[in-house]
């Protein structure tokens, strides 16, 4: 472990299993966000160190890959730290190691300081910001905004209900990644396993929102080539609210 990073070990229980017996890849997603969490609070500038400023951290974009899902009762150790600012985003990487110390899976994220009132964006100020800083980067390219074709075609419909919403009122990251997931594991998807997600979160969604997902036409799936070379079918979604057409997500999945 190096240094200025912040640990902690997980069990995969009974409820994080897919039909697999492997924890499900939005699984290892609330274990990152838990993460950053904590070790925001450690640095101080967690949840209610930002609340007190009237401001508040908000997931702006996440990729995550797994190599190896951890299996029922397996117990694996998540690392993340904190890399500073860039322009007014907030870097933060994870890394998970079985007990075996192999890293069978890693995640970057970027991070936007809102106004709690306004919902708009501020610098910080804030000197902790600028401490405690690890400068290791899991992936070599930064997390930019998802491209996408002009034509889309829609694959599904989502209307938020309350179990969707997280502690701020809106729509959960991990439901966003949740919903793409369904979509794409259609039948002729559903023995292959999901190595990748990238997700930018463009606009909150609220409760009573429908959600109109779209994707590329089937014979438009890319073809993605990973680190190893083997290839993996890339699938784009994006989320646009019914009404105002608001774009809500964006989204890469590689299977």
């Amino acid at each position: 472990m190096m240094a200025n990073t912040f640990a902690k070990e997980f069990s995969i229980s009974s409820f994080d299993l897919n039909p697999k017996g492997q924890a499900r890849l939005t699984t290892m997603a609330d274990f990152f966000q838990e993460m950053a969490y904590h070790h925001a609070s450690h640095l101080g500038f967690g949840y209610d160190d930002m609340n007190e400023k009237q401001t508040m951290w908000v997931l702006s974009r996440m990729r995550i890959r797994i190599d190896r899902y951890p299996v029922w009762d397996e117990r694996v150790k998540v690392e993340t730290w904190h890399k500073g600012m860039e322009r007014i985003f907030g870097l933060r990487d994870f890394k998970v190691t079985d007990s075996s110390d192999r890293v069978i899976g890693f995640a970057s994220s970027a991070w936007l300081i809102l106004d709690s009132k306004t919902k708009r964006p501020i610098r910080p100020t804030d000197e902790v910001l600028r401490h405690g800083i690890g400068e290791e980067s899991v992936f070599e390219a930064k997390l930019e905004k998802i491209q996408h074709p002009a034509e889309m075609e829609e694959k599904t419909v989502r209307k938020v209900v309350f179990s969707d919403l997280d502690i701020m009122g809106h729509v959960n990251n991990v439901k966003y990644m949740e919903w793409c997931i369904d979509t794409a594991m259609s039948e002729q998807n559903v023995e292959r396993e999901i190595r990748e997600i990238e997700i930018n979160f463009m606009h909150e969604a609220l409760l009573g929102d429908v959600i109109i997902i779209s994707g590329l036409p089937e014979q438009e799936s890319g073809v993605l080539q990973d680190s190893k070379q083997k290839s993996m079918q890339d699938l784009i979604y994006i989320g646009k609210r019914k009404g105002d057409a608001q774009e809500i997500f964006r989204t890469r999945l590689s299977l």
